[in-house]
């Protein structure tokens, strides 16, 4: 009698899985394969969903449960794009440049123009050749090698320029590069395989540098497997079973045998490491966004941690499937494509999270089964986690249920205890809303002393009278002052600096085994199922980069993300403030002002910024000290007020600093007579204006026009006297 269908894990095959190797791998771990032919609520209800198609909506999502898992994470197309890709990785290394060096500038076109022309002389060609590839394209389509700036200057589609690798490694005098596949199992914590396997694959023509000959010869440059396969040169597997590394398709295990013999066993293991370093990088550079949006789209269905924990602790079988609900719903297995130079350096080319799994050779029967097996069985996914699921849901419903019955019961209480019956109840027993209490530093500070100084306890109101007006930096130097000497005491207080800092960097990698610790079960059984995979992140063993490395990009990268997040959600006219909003505006207000303020100075609608307050330490004796020279008028250069300092000028009230000493000097005199000029013509001024304000009438207007105005300088006035008139007769 066979089993219901309830009963097996139920992965999902529809018309989105691509590959029949997918479906044989399911068969392999005992799954029940659902084809396209089931009912909608059969598919609806597999535990594995896989698809090989490209999706933009985020639907299919949404409508994952948490006991079910899909082969893709939401935001893993960050890496993808090329455009994105490039973006992410020159924002990492900015930062780091040594670390990811390990990518070519690219270009975005046409973003990028203007800054590519500049690549190239003033005919337009360029001694380098470029590589361009159209952002969203795949298998070779589009791509294009060119010298000529008119190539790129009339493009139909976004794409991304680089400058072409000239000196590739080559095997047979063909240029290859490296299919890497690299499995994703968590993003929070972020847990990356690398499968210890690959393909190589080579092209069919001879490599030549590229000239105006060569220059299209697509078989020749590019190492796209669908764009090689259909050459008349291409050389498939001889044998049907292993694969014999005679043709264009081999594999990385024969690569790195190959590597030891011409260049050493040192020069093949440290070129593997820095692949796998090269793969946690261009994870890390976008692992912000990858939690962002699996939080975004599966955190609403996660259940709450206080109703996760059973009632019965004693039933084992609830615990691990209430567990097994906090695990990833998501695992993606990308292609990676690494090219290698003459020097043994990785070179990341593209990520592919749609990597084909076609099976056309031995070969890739032989690496793609392990790799898909092995992917499917760490999943771990169990036939009776749905049901659990249903019954965790129900308990929780119930649960809330529970609560608000309970709020109701409350309410009542509440509206009992308003009758005058119950009004002379003792105030003890009545729950009160915290409200603010200025006295907080105070208890802040004893409750410290409390724990760390009881014998300072009686002290406390003669250091809040002391230090009155400055409480909560008091406050603040009691808590530092006591919380480091209890961090420090676990040492000895005699040890150095270096010492010192030695036993922090100690205390971080004690936290760091911490953290593994607690992760250490789920990483113990990956690591087992995982055969034919090396763990890379968290890393076993001290690779090229170390782990403490890892943790500053991470930190990296998230500021940055917030500082974007930030712009795309703040008003643009809070982020062109100046000053970051602490000066007052010319209203009087502390806040940004709105953007046509700037301008026309007429909008005095203003926001207010919520900042925190800043706590002021009291001055010091120094301070104080300046402050009082500054009352007297004295520079605060001056250390000692004696009498040779008294009769030396500030220079906050005057220009010069010139003893009595120095008074010979003419040019004091000229300055001193640049002074007194000026105070003279301001009080003329001051003269001048109030006579005006006291004229009135229209001979005002008149005698203004003949009055002497003493302003700046003295003009001299000349009296003349009446002329006689010729015909009135003259007095005896």
């Amino acid at each position: 009698m066979a089993k219901p269908i309830s009963n097996y894990v139920t992965f999902l095959a529809g018309e989105e899985c691509l590959y029949s190797v997918i479906k044989r791998s399911a068969h392999s771990l005992g799954w029940k394969v659902v084809g396209e032919e089931e009912s909608d609520r059969v598919k609806r209800d597999c535990h594995v969903i896989w698809v090989d198609k490209s999706f933009a909506n985020d639907k299919r999502f949404v409508s994952i449960q948490p006991w079910q898992r899909i082969n893709h994470f939401p935001g893993m197309t960050n890496i993808c794009r090329k455009v994105r890709l490039a973006q992410s990785l020159e924002l990492m290394k900015k930062k780091f440049p040594r670390e990811y060096s390990f990518f070519p500038t690219t270009y975005v076109l046409p973003l990028h123009l203007s800054s590519f022309r500049s690549l190239f002389q003033n005919d337009g060609q360029s001694m380098n050749t470029f590589i361009i590839k159209p952002d969203g394209s795949a298998q070779g389509k589009g791509i294009f090698l060119t010298k000529r700036i008119q190539d790129v200057e009339n493009l139909s589609t976004i794409c991304v320029a680089q400058q072409y690798i000239r000196n590739p490694l080559l095997i047979e005098k063909k240029k290859f590069d490296l299919r890497i596949y690299v499995l994703v199992t968590s993003c929070y914590p972020l847990r990356i395989y690398l499968f210890r396997d690959g393909l190589v694959r080579m092209c069919t023509e001879e490599y030549k540098h590229p000239n105006d000959k060569n220059i299209r010869q697509k078989c020749m440059h590019l190492t796209n497997y669908s764009i090689n396969k259909r050459s008349d040169k291409y050389q498939r597997d001889e044998k049907e079973t292993l694969p014999s590394n005679t043709g264009n398709k081999r594999t990385i295990s024969w690569l790195l045998e190959w590597l030891k013999k011409e260049r050493g066993e040192l020069a093949a293991n440290e070129l593997w490491d820095k692949i796998a370093d090269i793969c946690v990088m261009t994870i890390l550079s976008i692992l912000p966004t990858l939690r962002r949006e699996y939080d975004s789209v599966f955190g609403k269905t996660r259940l709450q941690p206080q109703e996760q924990q059973p009632t019965n602790t004693s039933s084992s079988g609830s615990r691990d499937s209430n567990s097994s609900f906090e695990k990833s719903r998501c695992f993606e297995l990308l292609g990676v494509d690494i090219m290698i130079d003459t020097k043994l350096n990785p070179i990341l080319i593209e990520v592919n999270h749609l990597p084909s799994w076609a099976t056309d050779s031995p070969i890739d029967e032989f690496i793609k089964s392990r790799v898909i097996v092995q992917a499917l069985s760490v999943i771990n996914v169990k036939s009776h986690e749905k049901r659990a699921y249903e019954r965790a849901r129900r308990k929780q419903s119930r649960l809330r249920l529970r609560k608000r019955r309970q709020s109701v019961d409350d309410l009542d209480q509440h509206d009992n205890d308003k009758f005058p019956s119950v009004q002379n109840e003792p105030p003890a027993t009545k729950k009160r809303q915290p409200v603010f209490v200025s006295n907080s530093a105070e208890r802040k500070i004893r409750s410290i002393y409390e724990k760390y100084a009881p014998e300072k306890l009686p002290h406390v109101k003669d250091l809040l009278i002391k230090y009155r007006g400055y409480e909560e930096w008091l406050a603040m130097k009691v808590e530092e002052k006591y919380t480091q000497v209890n961090d420090d005491s676990s040492g000895s207080s005699s040890c150095s600096d270096e010492e010192s800092e030695s036993t922090t960097t100690e205390e971080d990698d004690d936290d760091d085994d911490l953290i593994e610790e607690s992760e250490r079960a789920v990483l113990l059984e990956e690591d087992r199922i995982l055969e034919d995979y090396d763990r890379i992140y968290p890393p076993k063993e001290k690779g090229c980069i170390s782990r403490s490395r890892y943790k500053e990009m991470e930190r990296y990268v998230t500021e940055k993300d917030e500082e974007r997040q930030r712009r795309l959600t703040c008003p643009l006219h809070e982020m062109r403030s100046n000053n970051n909003g602490q000066a007052e505006n010319e209203f009087g207000v502390r806040g940004n002002l709105n953007r046509g303020d700037g301008w026309i100075g007429g909008n005095v609608h203003v926001r207010q910024n919520k900042q925190e307050t800043k706590v002021f330490a009291p001055p010091t004796k120094q301070q104080i000290e300046f402050a009082s020279r500054l009352y007297l008028g004295f520079s605060v250069e001056d250390t000692e007020v004696t009498t040779r300092s008294v009769k030396r000028k500030s220079r906050l009230l005057h220009h010069n600093l010139i003893d009595e000493e120095d008074m010979d000097n003419p040019f004091y005199r000229l300055i001193d007579r640049v002074r007194q000029a000026k105070e003279t013509s301001k009080q003329t001024r001051g003269r001048a204006e109030r006579r005006l304000s006291c004229r009135s009438g229209k001979g005002a207007a008149s005698s203004l026009r003949h009055q002497n105005l003493d302003l700046e300088l003295e003009v001299p006035t000349v009296k003349i006297k009446p002329q006689r008139n010729a015909f009135l007769p003259k007095r005896i």
